[in-house]
């Protein structure tokens, strides 16, 4: 019967970018892009097309039909189709032969299957074995989304193809940014992998590479081989080539060689280890330098760490983090991340967790391995050797009564320090009362503190102990009324708060400080019970703390659009308990005044800002500042802008943003000045360049090195090819780490 027109969903065709020309379709045959979308430049998977069944019959419609009844063949012409078998053909003239069941075209002629689309000046195909060969054909694949030309295609069944002479490229129709050029390309279904051979890559016309061999994956799933290398290089180690060798060894476990080469220090072997299991997961990684050519060392180098989680039984787990480095200076020269590089102490943990929904225990071992020999004995953490933690918080009673109890068992070790055992036993228990309008709560909290201590200090006790308690009343008030800003309709509230607190004054002169130090002085610390933050200084009180919050709320979807805060302790005795019993008791009548405030009242912008004011210092009453300024564009452009002090210790300017000058240009920089020391502390400059199948990345970062004073310079380059992988240095975890909004 004559064939309808090549129209409806099938044939259907999709516009391309403008700016990108398509290429003209054969002769008789419809858009060889209809449906792939190519315009919305993300490499995703097209959704199979509406083809008949694989059992299904072959059905054919042409605008006209010859039969040879002797040779058992059958011609069409004229927009003939064929359709069965999970298949469909297009053609101006096809002939079917019925004893070998073989479809056969020297005209242009298109064959679509599930996983493949195919334009061609002539071929055969069998729909029957679902086999065929194609000459000078261009092609279109679902999954993963790609395009180009082969001289010859071999269909060899439903799962597998062969390409000749083929180019590859995920880029859409008439953009060639990246084109992958091979002899031969063999597609695998069933391992979901496509293998080439004679391979190479050329970008914007200049090869990047040329391979005997080369295996590029159809799906996310893992598989074994090499993945894409990484390319950098710094003033220190010069060019930082990685060539990683993945190794699939089973479902739940597999292991990657790193091979990482260093102009100016060496071969560096490391490896990577992984696997999971029902109740056990953990990572291995491992390293080694045998000879680093301009370290002063003549032992090789290297590095190791291991973590691992257990799961023994209903709320039972176990952990293991382990780090171990050859010298102090390896995670500064050999790092790859400003993260790594400050490290200062290598922490070393095994943990036993019994967690029930009442009570958890700990069981822990911990120690510490300090790199930066400039740090002196008494500054160092101590080692826990073991510690024991038992918390206890039973569900409140109907009546509002909430108690519990906090217990830890510990030997602290350090060279050359006072070592010993502490126990601390600290029960609680509070009241609660409130409504919607208003909160109160006091509590009382006791203490017990005991130590079994080795090299005391000449004249102190070895064996001291504390006892003392802390009673406290929390009260809270919130006020609203209705209001509007910005033609929005806002709620806001007005919050004061009041916190009583008193703590009898106890000696503590002859109690040593294992691992308590004093607290930041911020909003939330106004409210704590205690001014330290370890059980070896209890500090003494009788002082209220006063605070005000006030907060403008979105009444359509509840965001907190505006809030400030504003507190201060008033004191109504000296406090006499300090870290270093030498120091004098603390006379002032109040403390520093807290303020702060957030906002983000105009869409795309994040303000906040902080004080910390002193007014009993003669001199200098802003103890610490925060400033901070975000902007979130929506083309992808954001800025930061913040200013940091602390008294005696930093102060600190940031300039950051993202600036995009066309739709695929954008600007990365990044500027870190230390005010407080008159010095750059970091440096970034970079660009970004994203196409529709192609992203390039650049960034050159200038930053200091360590507490000499000494500059490093390193250079970031980063080639994503969407549907091949990225090739350089991961830019993505740097920037996210260094430019607020990346």
């Amino acid at each position: 019967r004559p064939a309808p027109p090549l129209a409806g969903p099938a044939a259907t065709t999709q516009a391309a970018p403008t700016d990108e020309p398509r290429a003209p379709a054969l002769a008789g045959l419809p858009d060889i892009d209809r449906g792939l979308r190519w315009q919305q430049c993300r490499l995703k998977a097209v959704p199979p097309p509406r083809l008949p069944p694989d059992d299904s019959p072959l059905q054919a419609e042409a605008g006209a039909l010859a039969l040879d009844l002797a040779d058992e063949r059958v011609t069409l012409s004229g927009a003939a189709r064929v359709a069965g078998r999970g298949l469909r053909v297009n053609a101006q003239a096809l002939e079917y032969q019925r004893a070998s069941h073989l479809l056969e075209s020297h005209a242009p002629v298109e064959i679509e299957t599930r996983q493949l689309r195919v334009q061609a000046q002539g071929g055969r195909f069998d729909p029957v074995e679902g086999r065929g060969e194609l000459e000078s054909a261009r092609y279109r694949l679902f999954e993963p989304r790609g395009r180009g030309t082969a001289r010859k295609i071999e269909i060899l069944d439903a799962r597998h193809s062969r390409f000749e002479r083929i180019d590859f490229t995920t880029c859409p129709p008439g953009n060639q940014g990246f084109v992958l050029s091979a002899d031969e390309m063999t597609v695998d279904r069933e391992t979901q992998v496509a293998h080439f051979k004679d391979a190479s890559l050329h970008f914007l016309g200049v090869p990047l590479f040329w391979a005997p061999r080369f295996s590029l994956p159809l799906t996310d799933a893992r598989r074994s081989g090499l993945l894409v290398p990484t390319l950098g290089y710094d003033s220190e180690n010069g060019v930082d080539l990685t060539a990683p060798w993945y190794f699939n060894l089973a479902p739940n476990y597999d292991f990657t060689l790193l091979p990482r080469l260093l102009s100016r220090r060496g071969l560096l072997l490391g490896g990577e280890f992984r696997f999971l299991l029902p109740a056990h997961q953990g990572i291995f990684n491992a390293e080694i330098l045998p000879h680093d050519r301009i370290w002063d060392g003549a032992q090789p180098r290297g590095a190791l760490h291991a973590a691992t989680r257990s799961r023994l039984g209903p709320g039972l787990k176990a952990s293991l983090d382990l780090n171990w480095v050859s010298d102090d200076h390896y995670l500064e020269d050999l790092g790859r991340s400003l993260a790594v590089t400050s490290t200062r102490h290598l922490r070393n943990r095994l943990a036993l967790e019994w967690n029930r929904p009442t009570f958890d225990l700990l069981a822990e071992v911990r120690h510490y391995d300090t790199l930066d020999p400039d740090i002196p004995a008494h500054q160092r953490p101590y080692s826990l050797l073991p510690r024991l933690a038992f918390h206890w918080v039973p569900p409140p009673t109907a009546w509002g009564l909430e108690y519990g109890f906090d217990g830890e068992l510990v030997h602290f070790y350090r060279d050359d320090s006072t070592t010993g055992q502490r126990l601390d036993l600290a029960p609680r228990l509070a009241l609660a009362y409130g409504g919607s309008w208003w909160n109160l709560v006091p509590s009382l909290e006791g203490r017990y503190t005991a130590y079994m201590l080795q090299d005391q200090a000449p004249g102190l006790d070895d064996r001291p102990t504390r006892a003392t308690f802390t009673a406290a009343l929390d009260g809270s008030l919130r006020f609203e009324r209705e209001a509007r800003l910005f033609d929005t309709d806002l709620l806001q509230t007005l919050e004061p708060r009041l916190h009583y607190l008193y703590t009898p004054y106890r000696n503590q002169d002859d109690l040593p400080l294992f691992d308590t130090g004093l607290l930041d002085f911020t909003f939330d610390n106004l409210f704590r019970g205690n001014r330290f933050n370890g059980p070896d200084r209890v500090g003494d009180a009788n002082q209220v703390a006063l605070a005000l919050t006030s907060r403008l709320i979105d009444r359509h979807d509840g965001r907190e659009l505006l809030r400030a805060d504003l507190g201060q302790i008033y004191y109504f005795r000296d406090r006499r308990v300090r870290l270093d019993p030498e120091d004098p008791p603390l006379d002032a009548s109040s403390s520093s005044i807290i303020a702060q405030v957030s906002a983000g009242l105009v869409p795309g912008w994040q303000l906040e800002a902080g004080v910390q004011v002193d007014p009993h210092h003669p001199d200098r009453k802003l103890r610490q500042g925060l400033a901070r300024a975000r902007w979130q564009g929506d083309d992808g452009a954001a800025f930061l802008a913040a200013w940091r002090l602390r008294e005696d210790a930093l102060e600190q300017a940031d300039l950051a943003a993202i600036w995009p000058l066309t739709p695929r240009l954008k600007l990365i920089g990044r500027w870190f000045y230390s005010l407080e020391e008159d010095h750059l502390l970091e440096a970034v400059a970079g660009l970004e360049y994203n196409d529709c199948c192609w992203r390039l990345r650049a960034v050159a970062r200038h930053y200091l090195d360590g507490p000499d004073e000494a500059y490093n310079d390193t250079l970031l380059l980063e080639l994503e090819l969407h549907g091949l992988g990225t090739l350089g240095n991961n830019i993505d975890r740097f920037l996210d780490r260094t430019i607020h909004g990346y």
